[in-house]
């Protein structure tokens, strides 16, 4: 005999609750529950075309609030090295192209000479192979690397310099005085634009000297900013004869570096990139030794700050209370300024009208 719909219904049942059913309500409600998950079932059962317009709709999105995919890759990453290390760079024209500079977590440049600015690397989040050409130190960088209180790896430097990496008692790498093996010299560049090390070998003689390491004490970090939007800006640091011009572009989500209008590049061809670009004015004198014109910095104190961050530009000020203390970079309103993670660089000029907004 042919069932109908709610005897078959009602065999099924029996076969899920051994045999007992206890009334045809029961039978009617447990009914509608199988198929209403039937129905859920069918619903999570898509097209290779629906689940494609599904994903490319969630992308969308994701660049929307998110941005792009590079954006991504700007988090802030595990240190490779056990602590940061610090590195004076030659910038002459004859030193460049440099070698490693592109892998530093923050980078200070600095007035030293005669229109010829000096550069501060400190590295921290990658290992470097090659780091390089070192020159000697300045005294206002041996300021600076005492408020990070890591090893500071130069060649020679000013008298100044000398007497204060002493007094201060800086964790000095010096590869004239005291630690020449952990740097070695480039046979295919002429002296005295060949010197270099890497991070592993600033370690090793670190260790074999008793330094502790640091931590780099990374900047605030923030999300959004608010600013006039500049995508460019110039600071021409010539003097005499010497012709020196620094530009920062904002192009992809980052700043490039541009010198005399040509990109800033590495001896690998990599091209030297920021995702901050802090420009700070410090008290500059020149005085003439020796028929030098050198340059007195007091990067000990405090002045006005602009920010470049997001193609965005934003005032400020910072301060430097003390040999010993870290720099600090306060916004407009006095409170801590806040960054993008990944690579800063510090342009140190000696007043806002080096700075040229393009």
């Amino acid at each position: 005999m042919k069932k109908d719909n709610y005897q078959v219904k009602e065999d099924i049942l029996k076969v899920f609750f051994g045999g007992k059913i206890m009334n045809k309500s029961l039978v009617i409600i447990l009914s509608i529950t199988m198929l209403f998950l039937v129905s859920c079932g069918k619903q999570e059962i898509s097209s290779p075309d629906k689940l494609l317009q599904q994903e490319t709709i969630e992308n969308e999105l994701h660049e929307k609030y998110d941005g792009p995919e590079v954006q991504q890759k700007n988090v802030i990453k595990e240190p490779e090295l056990p602590g940061a290390l610090m590195v004076m760079y030659d910038n002459f024209w004859k030193a460049r192209p440099q070698a490693g500079l592109d892998k530093a977590d923050m980078v200070y440049e600095i007035m030293a000479e005669a229109g010829i600015t000096r550069l501060m690397g400190i590295f921290y989040h990658q290992h470097v192979d090659k780091i390089g050409p070192i020159r000697s130190a300045r005294y206002y960088f041996v300021q600076l690397a005492k408020g990070y209180d890591s090893p500071l790896a130069h060649a020679g430097g000013s008298t100044e310099a000398l007497n204060m990496l002493v007094s201060l008692k800086i964790k000095d790498m010096d590869e004239i005085y005291n630690a020449g093996n952990y740097f070695w010299r480039d046979k295919n560049r002429k002296m005295p634009h060949n010197l270099y090390t890497s991070t592993e070998r600033l370690i090793k003689g670190a260790q074999a000297k008793g330094y502790s390491f640091v931590p780099l004490e990374l900047l605030p970090q923030g999300s959004q900013w608010t600013g006039e939007q500049e995508l460019e800006i110039s600071i021409d640091y010539s003097m005499g004869t010497y012709g020196y011009r620094v530009s920062w572009e904002y192009k992809s989500n980052r700043y490039e570096r541009k010198i005399n209008e040509s990109p800033h590049l590495m001896e690998d061809g990599t091209a030297i990139k920021a995702d901050n670009v802090i420009v700070i004015t410090a008290r500059t004198r020149n005085i003439v030794k020796d028929n030098i014109v050198l340059s007195d910095v007091d990067i000990v104190g405090e002045g006005e700050s602009r920010y470049l961050i997001d193609g965005k530009i934003m005032n400020g000020s910072w301060i430097k209370k003390s040999e010993a203390s870290n720099i600090e970079f306060m916004d407009e309103t006095g409170n801590p300024m806040k960054f993008k993670t990944g690579q800063t660089w510090i342009q140190v000029i000696p007043d806002i009208n080096s700075l040229k907004i393009e």
